[in-house]
């Protein structure tokens, strides 16, 4: 799921790190994110109702489709129910409708939601630790993710991702930027915050190593099950930021006591955060049926407006794709 001074020396300098940052952690990823399940937990889960009866999404009613309903696995198709695996919260994707409402709501419960309608299932909510997906999914303890992670090499090896979106990914401070945060090559002798088990957590340990290879001052990285417990990280001074999705930054610095409480640090020199990456819906790599049933669902929501009304809901319109294509990162 999920996923930071002084200058670049230049754009150029800028792209060439973030490139390779990304072939240094694609090895580690795999380890990370299909390790151990022992810390898998179903915390909580929430599950739709009646999909035959349809069900409202963005304003769009969505009803299901008996040509995708047969395209599903029999083990699918006979359970009725689409076992989603997440991990809340991670806003704007996956989140609580608020802080006494444990009711999921965000744009992957909203997209979840619409899938399992159209293929004519009811939908099922699972809460999993975010480094723990994988190996549940593996385990058929789920049919598949939504928590805004990033499609790439190493995890198809595991997993096919139908992708939905477009991020990078940034760091968030607290108000007032206190270190002067600017870019990434200035976190030298910093400690800075992520969720465990993330693309961004990954870049972190990477970057630390450059610096560590180059003499510079140490970069110590705090990772967390949580991205709301690397938030009180930051907020307790434990850390100068967490290194997040664009996104999820934004909505966090808008919504958190009003916008009092945080600030995005977004690099001139790549606006739409680091190392932008796909995410999508990940499927255990034997279940092709699902997959293509699931793209095919996928791709008529972006030809009939229902996606764009999802992602528009939750202010992603800049993150969106234009067809349903499967392993894209």
């Amino acid at each position: 799921m999920n996923d930071s001074g002084h200058a670049w020396a230049s754009r150029r300098g800028t792209a060439k790190i973030a490139a390779l940052l990304v072939m240094a952690l694609a090895a580690a990823l795999l380890i990370a994110a299909c390790g151990s399940s022992k810390s898998s937990s179903s915390a909580g889960s929430s599950t739709s109702p009646t999909a035959a009866a349809g069900v409202a999404v963005a304003g769009v009613t969505i009803t299901p489709d008996a040509t995708l309903n047969a395209m599903l696995p029999a083990s699918v198709k006979s359970a009725g129910v689409l076992r989603v695996a997440t991990d809340i919260p991670y806003p704007p994707f996956e989140m609580y409708a608020d802080a006494n409402n444990t009711q999921p709501t965000g744009f992957d419960y909203d997209l979840g939601q619409a899938l399992a309608a159209k293929l004519g299932l009811h939908f099922q909510f699972d809460q999993i630790v975010f480094d723990s997906i994988i190996p549940a999914l593996s385990a058929g303890k789920a049919d598949m993710v939504l928590a805004a992670m990033v499609d790439n090499k190493a995890r198809e090896q595991v997993l096919s991702f139908v992708d939905y979106a477009k991020v990078g990914s940034v760091l968030l401070t607290v108000k007032g930027n206190p270190h002067g945060l600017t870019t990434l090559n200035g976190l030298a002798g910093k400690t800075v915050a992520a969720q465990s088990g993330t693309i961004q957590a990954q870049m972190l340990t990477a970057l630390a190593k450059q610096f560590a290879a180059a003499g510079k001052p140490a970069l110590k990285v705090l990772t967390f099950p949580k991205d709301s417990d690397a938030l009180l990280a930051v907020q307790a001074g434990k850390a100068v930021a967490d290194y997040v999705q664009l996104p999820d930054a934004a909505y966090t610095q808008k919504t958190a006591g009003n916008g009092s409480v945080y600030q995005t640090v977004v690099d001139p020199a790549a606006p739409g955060g680091y190392a932008p990456s796909i995410i999508g819906a990940g499927v255990v790599k034997s279940d092709t049926a699902l997959t293509g049933a699931v793209q095919k669902a996928l791709q008529g929501f972006i030809a009939d407006g229902t996606y764009g009304k999802i992602l528009a809901k939750y202010g992603l319109a800049g993150s969106a794709v234009s067809s349903a294509q499967v392993n894209q990162g």
